[in-house]
């Protein structure tokens, strides 16, 4: 059985029971910010990265807040296979994906792995914490247009009393 690192215990463990929003949650944070666009990995490589189970990172990624959805291209994590995930989100991560030019079959697999499959995560550049890159943004958004301004889906939380 893994122990979770940096004293990140559950309930009932050494490190008290919210381990999900420790400093090993922030790292996970980071590694998913650092993912760049038109590219995907798996949990099982985050895993590695943070020395964690791939259990733990699927848990984690299913459980973000709708903020932390906004933060962060959660949509990048695809099964080893390629399989795209099965939940409400799926229809949401398939477009993402495919906005960024991933090429998803309507089964919504990944294709192209070899290409797309980013496994070594130890060399991605990291942000500060805080800031993480925007996964909504295109390398392309004109200059003096924020990112806000291209996302409607945040169009009724910018809203006064919305």
């Amino acid at each position: 059985m893994r122990t979770r690192p940096n004293g990140q215990g559950g309930a009932g463990e050494p490190g008290g029971g919210d381990w999900q929003r420790g400093p090993l949650r922030g790292r996970l944070m980071a590694l998913l910010a650092a993912i760049p666009a038109g590219r995907v990995t798996t949990p099982e490589a985050i895993a590695a990265q943070l020395d964690v189970a791939p259990a733990w990172v699927r848990t984690s990624i299913a459980q973000l807040s709708e903020d932390e959805l906004q933060m962060v291209p959660w949509h990048r994590v695809v099964a080893v296979g390629g399989a795209i995930g099965r939940g409400p989100w799926q229809e949401t991560q398939f477009a993402r994906l495919v906005r960024e030019g991933i090429p998803v079959s309507p089964a919504g697999i990944v294709q192209d792995m070899g290409r797309v499959l980013l496994d070594d995560l130890a060399n991605l550049p990291r942000f500060p914490a805080g800031r993480t890159q925007s996964s909504h943004t295109s390398p392309t958004t004109p200059e003096g247009v924020s990112h806000m301004a291209l996302n409607r889906s945040r169009g009724m939380k910018d809203r006064p009393g919305g």
